[in-house]
């Protein structure tokens, strides 16, 4: 009994040594790990942005009564809008995090920085399902002048669009004046 349950134990290591070789070769090459076609819908439970080194937890979020997106308390943490487009479905999948924090820079810090063409990757770690897309563009907006269609509306097209502030703090305000939004589109997709 004890050799079989080493053989099963040596074999679940072997396991999970092939799925790391496979996470490192996904980053290191930002290329999907399954293809579209064999991609449910699925919801996120990490986001990774190779080019600015953010690897982060996702986690479901709602929209407060004032009718905004709300996100995570945690500063490190992603939120995902849910109920929402989930990753796998055709529509605008939206995903917020913190700029900053009293301490310093939070998740989102580096948002700024991405180019076009670069890899947005999200996760599901339970199910080992995971998506591509690519950076088309990186916008700031006025908070009240967001183009809130093309940012929540309705596509035909595989997008996911990630939201964090910028520009100057309003402490009458307690918040930023403007809204960073990244672009991007299914890498392959439609």
């Amino acid at each position: 009994m004890q050799n079989q349950h080493s053989a099963q134990e040596k074999q679940s290591q072997e396991k999970q040594s092939q799925k790391n070789v496979l996470i490192k070769n996904d980053l290191r090459n930002n290329k999907d790990i399954s293809p579209l076609e064999s991609i449910r819908p699925f919801i996120p439970t990490q986001l990774i942005i190779p080019a600015i080194k953010v690897s982060a937890k996702v986690v479901p979020i709602g929209v407060l009564d004032s009718g905004q997106m709300d996100v995570p308390k945690d500063t490190e943490i992603v939120g995902f809008l849910y109920p929402g487009v989930l990753a796998g479905t055709k529509g605008n999948m939206i995903m917020d995090g913190h700029v900053d924090s009293y301490t310093g820079p939070a998740v989102f810090f580096d948002l700024k920085k991405l180019n076009p063409g670069d890899a947005v990757i999200v996760r599901n770690q339970h199910s080992d399902r995971s998506m591509t897309f690519r950076v088309e563009s990186v916008e700031a907006f006025k908070t009240t002048e967001a183009p809130i269609e093309r940012i929540f509306g309705q596509t035909d097209e595989h997008h996911l669009n990630l939201i964090t502030c910028t520009g100057k703090y309003s402490r009458k305000k307690k918040e930023h004046e403007e809204r960073l939004v990244v672009f991007t589109k299914l890498d392959g997709g439609e």
